[in-house]
C-alpha cells in the first residue's frame, strides 16, 4: 500500500508542475513590450534625421549656404574661410550611416518579412540617399562592405562603384513601388503621408539626378535619362519635403540656430543680392530681409582672419548686412529633398547637353517650368520675370549658364545641394572666400576624425584614390 501511494503522489505531483508550465510562456510576455518591431516605425526616423542634417545652420548653411555663397556671416565665420569643425564632418559621417542608412537597411529586412513591396522601396530611397551624400561630401567610402556587422573595417569604393550601386538601388526601388504590393502607413511617412505613386515619382527623380551628376564621366549611364521621362515628379505639389512643426525640437533647424538660438550672425551674401538685383528678381525680397536702414545689403563670403568681425569701416555689421528673409526665418519652413523645380533644371540641362531629347527648345520649356516652380514655391508669380529679354536663351552655350544659374538661385535654402550643384556645374563664377584657409572653394569634406584610426588600411587606400584628404582633393564627377 506505501508503494501504491509513494507512486500516486508522485503522478500527482508530476501532473501539477507539468500542468502549471503549460502556457507559461504566454503568460510571461509583457504585452506592453513588442516582440517585433513594424518596419514603418523606421522610416519617419530616417527622414528626419537626414532632413535636419541637411538644413541644420551648422551644417549645411555654414559649410553648405555659405560655401556656395548664397549666405554669408558677420561674425563667427571660420567654416565660412574654409576651416570647418571637424566634429561637425564627424557627425554627417555617423548620421548617414548610423541612423540613415543602417535604419533604412533594417527597415528592407522588417519590410521583406513582412511582404511589403512599397516599403522595401522607400527603403532602397533612402538608403540610395544616404550613399549619394556620403559619396558627394567625401568621394570614395564604405559600399559593398558597408552596415555589415561582420565587417569592423569595410573597404572603401571607388565613387564610381558607390554610384553604380546608388543608381541600382533606384532602379530597384522603382520596381519594387510600382508592384503595387504592400503599403506605407501614412502617419509614419513625413514626405508623402504614404502616397507610394509619390515615392515612385521620387525614386526616379533621384535617379535622374545621380545620372546628371556623373553625366559627364567615362562611367555616365546618360542613355538611362529618356526612359524616366514622364515617370518622375510633376508639380511641386510632388516635392519630397517634410513640414516641420512651429516650436523646438520639431521646428526647422535654420529657425531653431538663428531665431530660437539668436545666432543672427547668418546673413544674406552679396553674390546672391547682386545677381538678383540686376535681373529684377522678385525672389530677392523673399530671400532676402531688409537691413537697419530699411535696404537690402549682402555681404561678400570671408573675412574674420586679418580683419575682425563685426567691422563698423567696412558695414559688416549686424545692423547693415541683411538677414535671411522671413519665409527662411521660419519654423515651419519645408525642408525640402527634391523639388520639382530643381528636377525641371536638371531635364532642361539633359536636353540642352543632347542626354534626351528634344533639343534647346525643349531645354527652354523645362528651364521656364524650373523658374516658375521656384517662383510659386516662394509664393511668387513667374510671369513678370519670364517676360524680360535676356531671360530665355536660343543657344546651347547661353543655355548652359542660364539653366545653371537658375537652378542655383532655386536652390537657396538647401544649403548642401546648392554647394554640390555648384561644385558640378561651377556657375556662378564665384571667387573664394576673402582671408579663406585655402585659395579655392572647397570641393569635398576630409575624412572623419576617427576613421584613421579605427578604419587605417581602408581610409589610406581612399585617401589614395583622390590624392589626399584635403578640402581641394576633386571628386571624379567634379
Amino acid at each position: 500500500m506505501k508503494k501504491i501511494n509513494i507512486i500516486l503522489y508522485t503522478f500527482l505531483s508530476f501532473a501539477i508542475f507539468t500542468g502549471c508550465d503549460e502556457g507559461f510562456e504566454e503568460l510571461n510576455v509583457d504585452p506592453n513590450s513588442s516582440t517585433a518591431v513594424p518596419a514603418h516605425l523606421l522610416l519617419g526616423g530616417t527622414q528626419l534625421t537626414y532632413m535636419n542634417t541637411m538644413y541644420s545652420a551648422q551644417l549645411g548653411g555654414d559649410m553648405g549656404a555659405c560655401w556656395a555663397q548664397q549666405w554669408s556671416k558677420v561674425q563667427y565665420n571660420d567654416e565660412a574661410r574654409y576651416v570647418p569643425r571637424r566634429g561637425n564632418i564627424d557627425a554627417i559621417w555617423r548620421n548617414m550611416y548610423s541612423s540613415v542608412i543602417s535604419e533604412a537597411s533594417a527597415m528592407y529586412a522588417l519590410a521583406d518579412a513582412e511582404d511589403n513591396n512599397s516599403l522595401k522601396g522607400a527603403s532602397l530611397v533612402m538608403q540610395a540617399v544616404g550613399y549619394q551624400t556620403l559619396v558627394d561630401f567625401f568621394g570614395p567610402i564604405p559600399f559593398t562592405e558597408a552596415i555589415d556587422g561582420a565587417i569592423l573595417q569595410p573597404a572603401y569604393d571607388t565613387e564610381a562603384t558607390v554610384y553604380a550601386g546608388i543608381i541600382s538601388m533606384l532602379t530597384d526601388a522603382s520596381a519594387l513601388l510600382a508592384t503595387g504590393s504592400g503599403s506605407i502607413t501614412g502617419s509614419s511617412d513625413l514626405f508623402y503621408a504614404g502616397d507610394v505613386s509619390k515615392w515612385s515619382k521620387l525614386a526616379n527623380s533621384l535617379m535622374f539626378r545621380a545620372l546628371m551628376r556623373i553625366s559627364s564621366t567615362p562611367e555616365n549611364q546618360n542613355s538611362k535619362m529618356q526612359g524616366l521621362m514622364g515617370k518622375m515628379i510633376a508639380s511641386n505639389g510632388d516635392n519630397a519635403q517634410i513640414t516641420y512643426l512651429g516650436a523646438a525640437p520639431d521646428a526647422n533647424p535654420i529657425w531653431e540656430t538663428i531665431v530660437n538660438g539668436n545666432r543672427a550672425e547668418y546673413k544674406v551674401n552679396s553674390v546672391l543680392v547682386e545677381l538678383l538685383e540686376q535681373s529684377n528678381d522678385e525672389r530677392l525680397a523673399v530671400y532676402a530681409g531688409v537691413n537697419a536702414s530699411g535696404n537690402i545689403l549682402g555681404k561678400p563670403s570671408g573675412f574674420g582672419a586679418a580683419t575682425t568681425l563685426p567691422n563698423e569701416d567696412l558695414g559688416y555689421t549686424y545692423a547693415n548686412i541683411s538677414p535671411l528673409g522671413d519665409k527662411y526665418l521660419t519654423a515651419t519652413l519645408p525642408g525640402v529633398l527634391m523639388s520639382y523645380s530643381q528636377l525641371s533644371f536638371l531635364v532642361a540641362q539633359a536636353a540642352n547637353e543632347g542626354y534626351i531629347s528634344g533639343g534647346i527648345p525643349m531645354a527652354s520649356a523645362w528651364y521656364k517650368q524650373g523658374i516658375t516652380a521656384s517662383f510659386a514655391f516662394n509664393g511668387l508669380s513667374s510671369a513678370t520675370y519670364l517676360a524680360q529679354l535676356g531671360v530665355d536663351f536660343t543657344t546651347q552655350s547661353d543655355g548652359r549658364t542660364k539653366i545653371a544659374t537658375q537652378e542655383w538661385i532655386a536652390l537657396f535654402g538647401q544649403g548642401f545641394e546648392s554647394w554640390t550643384e555648384w561644385r558640378r556645374n561651377k556657375i556662378p563664377a564665384l571667387v573664394p572666400a576673402a582671408e579663406g584657409d585655402i585659395n579655392q572653394i572647397p570641393s569635398r569634406f576630409y575624412y572623419p576624425t576617427t576613421e584613421p584610426s579605427l578604419n587605417g588600411d581602408s581610409y589610406n587606400a581612399g585617401v589614395q584614390m583622390i590624392g589626399g584628404d584635403e578640402l581641394t582633393s576633386p571628386l571624379f564627377w567634379q
